[in-house]
């Protein structure tokens, strides 16, 4: 069953666009300074821009991949985090990165405005964590 159907009850799906396509995928791992994460790959093989409302509280959007690569370079990600790789955002001017920052690598929270490794909170070990076990909801909730 792939990661879509696993979601927590936390969240739904308000908005998606068509998957990404293999060339895309293939692109993006060529552009990324890190592994592209497996749970990544497999949601954009699945849907792009997915939108997930979170408790009717809150917006996460994950990008596709070629709006991966298109707002990593349009905010710089890689010049101020090396070996980073922003994958979404909230819709309200913050990231979603992975990153290894010093709580380990994984998915991490940053304004696009301040991307700076000392203000990067980790959120979650992984996308998957976050959407199907709820690691890390609360944490974005409280944002």
């Amino acid at each position: 069953m792939h990661i879509l159907n696993r979601i927590s009850s936390v969240y739904t799906i308000d908005a998606r666009k068509s998957p990404s396509k293999e060339e895309e995928i293939k692109a993006l791992q060529d552009f990324s300074t890190i592994d592209v994460p497996t749970d990544y790959i497999e949601i954009i093989q699945l849907a792009s821009d997915i939108e997930f409302n979170i408790g009717n509280q809150m917006y996460i959007r994950i990008w596709g991949a070629l709006g991966c690569i298109e707002m990593n370079e349009a905010y710089k990600v890689q010049k101020y985090l090396p070996n980073s790789l922003a994958t979404g955002d909230d819709e309200g001017g913050g990231a979603l990165i992975y990153l290894h920052g010093k709580d380990g690598f994984g998915l991490h929270y940053l304004r696009f405005g301040d991307l700076d490794i000392e203000e990067a909170m980790k959120i979650a070990p992984s996308l998957a964590e976050l959407l199907v076990n709820n690691i890390g909801a609360n944490t974005l909730l409280d944002i």
